[in-house]
């Protein structure tokens, strides 16, 4: 999806001004070692446990584009056998309470898919799924205005932006909204949060202690 956006983009995109000039120089070592962990990392599944915990999450992480909450759909698909979409959820949502939910979820994900050490699954998923990231930006850092001087590249990353949209649309209503909404009163506490965090500013720590306390008087 993202490349036939690219695609797209680069076509039909408007360029965007950014006063860069000079010439692109990537830093080919980072880069190279984001591809061979990309294609290699699949192979530390067959080492121990440890690899495949920190190969699952650095594929996902890779595939990454546009902000964190796009890998929550990719996450499920890859540990739907190993977690519960409830525990999942969890997470996901106990995350958001803090600043980085992404590395938060992350580590709480990692702890939860080994019996072994908690700290250093939670370490190694973390790692895993921030690497990618770490390594595209230490390649492409002071190249990136450059690059997007150029008028396709500029459209390409105009129609990925456009698409992003609806990447994080999905990851909405998937896993989110279809596994934590199944009944009016919990449609009616998502339209009351909603507004309670737009029009009330209430902070998300305490919105989300107040939804919890809800959560186990209705259920308890």
């Amino acid at each position: 999806l993202l490349a036939i956006a690219a695609v797209i983009g680069s076509m039909y995109g408007k360029p965007q001004e950014t006063g860069a000039s000079g010439q692109s120089r990537f830093r080919w070592i980072p880069l190279a070692l984001f591809f061979i962990l990309f294609f290699g990392s699949p192979f530390l599944s067959f080492i121990s446990s440890w690899g495949s915990l920190f190969a699952d999450f650095y594929q996902a992480g890779s595939l990454v584009f546009g902000g964190g909450h796009v890998v929550l759909p990719l996450l499920q698909e890859l540990l739907a056998e190993t977690i519960s979409t409830d525990r999942f959820l969890l997470g996901y949502a106990a995350a958001q309470a803090v600043p980085g939910p992404m590395f938060s979820l992350a580590a709480f994900l990692g702890s939860e898919l080994t019996d072994e050490s908690k700290l250093i699954g939670a370490l190694l998923a973390t790692a895993g799924i921030f690497l990618p990231g770490f390594l595209l930006v230490i390649s492409l850092q002071g190249t990136w205005e450059t690059l997007t001087a150029r008028p396709g590249i500029s459209g390409a990353a105009w129609g990925i932006n456009a698409a992003v949209v609806g990447l994080l649309m999905t990851a909405l209503y998937r896993p989110v909204f279809i596994s934590a909404v199944s009944t009016p009163v919990e449609m009616a506490l998502v339209i009351l949060g909603f507004f309670a965090l737009r029009t009330m500013k209430i902070p998300i720590v305490a919105l989300v202690m107040v939804f919890a306390a809800i959560g186990l008087l209705l259920r308890g």
